[in-house]
C-alpha cells in the first residue's frame, strides 16, 4: 500500500484512491497501474461492507468499486458511500447488465469495463478527480 500524503510527479498532492475489488489478481493489477501513474492507493477492500467502512474512514478522492462483490453488490455500496461519505466513484465491471445504470443512478460517476488498460484507468480518474462532468459512462465507444 502507498504511503499517505504522497506527492504526485508534478509536486501536487497525489489523488487518493480506494480499491473495492474481491478478485486478488484484479486488485493487484489495478494497484500497480495506479501507483505507476502516481496515484496513492489508500486502501483495498474485498467486500462491499469493508469498502463502505474504508470510504468513511479514509475519505478517498476516488473509489474504484467492483459491481460484483461477495457480500452485496457494488450498487448498494455505492449508494451507501454517497449517503455517508460522498466522493467520486468509478464502477469496475465485467458485465453490462442493468446494475450499471443502477450504479450511475446511485451516484457513480463513470463505468469501466474489465479488462481495464492503464491509460483508460488514468483517464477515468482524471475525469472525475479533476472535477469534470463528462458524459463518459463506459470505455466502450458504442455505449458512450
Amino acid at each position: 500500500m502507498a504511503t499517505k500524503g504522497r506527492q504526485g510527479e508534478d509536486g501536487a498532492k497525489a489523488v487518493r484512491v480506494l480499491l473495492v475489488e474481491d478478485e486478488f489478481v484484479v486488485s493487484m493489477t489495478l494497484e500497480l497501474q495506479l501507483e505507476a501513474r502516481g496515484y496513492e492507493v489508500v486502501g483495498t477492500a474485498r467486500t462491499a461492507e469493508a469498502g463502505v467502512d474504508l470510504a468513511c474512514e479514509l475519505r478517498p478522492d476516488v473509489v474504484l468499486m467492483d459491481i460484483g462483490l461477495p457480500d452485496r453488490n457494488g450498487v448498494e455500496a455505492t449508494k451507501q458511500i454517497m449517503e455517508l461519505a460522498p466522493t467520486n466513484i468509478i464502477i469496475v465491471t465485467a458485465y453490462g447488465d442493468d446494475r450499471v445504470q443502477q450504479a450511475l443512478d446511485s451516484g457513480a460517476r463513470l463505468v469501466l469495463t474489465k479488462p481495464i488498460l492503464e491509460e483508460q484507468l488514468a483517464q477515468a480518474i482524471e475525469a472525475v478527480a479533476g472535477g469534470k462532468h463528462g458524459d463518459v459512462h463506459s470505455d466502450r465507444p458504442e455505449e458512450q
